[in-house]
């Protein structure tokens, strides 16, 4: 197998520049996502539902999955995030959103 690929020499090509930004060769653009603390989590909830079930009823995410993140027990991850900061500014809007779905 002698011929590369174009999608083949493109890995490559990212994976050289990981390397070197690995070992501070050359600097890449960043982002950093601040994880969302449980009681943000909770407080954007209580702002809008008096229970997970009835959040759950309201905006579609699971009951269990609010419980777990307003406990700490797990991060919401980054589509989720969005969503609550979302439903924490203008949680009419995402109702009306969803109310065709």
């Amino acid at each position: 197998m002698t011929k590369r690929t174009e999608i083949g020499l493109e890995i490559e090509a990212g994976l050289r520049e990981a390397i070197a930004h690995r070992r501070g060769e050359i600097a890449l653009p960043t982002r950093l996502v601040d994880p969302m603390p449980a009681a943000r989590v909770k407080a954007i909830r209580k702002a809008v539902a008096k229970s997970p079930k009835e959040f759950e009823q309201k905006f579609g995410i699971p009951a269990r999955t609010m419980e777990g993140w307003e406990q700490g027990r797990r991060q919401p991850d980054p589509a989720s995030r969005t969503l609550l900061k979302v439903i924490e500014r203008e949680p009419e809007a995402v109702r009306r959103a969803l109310a065709d779905v």
